[in-house]
């Protein structure tokens, strides 16, 4: 029944990456600021909408949103920097 349940936890876990020490070498960001800009982008884009992969759009895509939701979730653009930068990290290149 443990086993049963442990897969069931598993198999609900999200796709949405965790940033690595080669997101952070490759996007020449530090992997804290990487690690925080997916906190707030699960914290403030989740509570109003189902996440989309960073992979699923292109770069070109995400910075005409990202203005966009900044307004509507009311961050900071520090915050909002920290975010695109996380997606921007996996998104599909242009």
């Amino acid at each position: 029944m443990v086993f049963l349940l442990f897969l069931l936890l598993a198999a609900c876990g999200t796709a949405l990456y965790i940033p690595t020490q080669t997101d952070a070498d490759h996007t020449g960001l530090p992997a804290d600021s990487l690690l925080m800009g997916r906190k707030l982008y699960v914290d403030h884009c989740g509570s109003c909408h189902n996440l989309y992969l960073p992979e699923q759009f292109s770069k070109q895509h995400w910075m005409e949103e990202i203005p966009e939701m900044k307004q509507k979730a009311k961050i900071s653009d520090q915050e909002a920097r920290l975010i695109r930068n996380f997606i921007l990290a996996r998104s599909k290149p242009e």
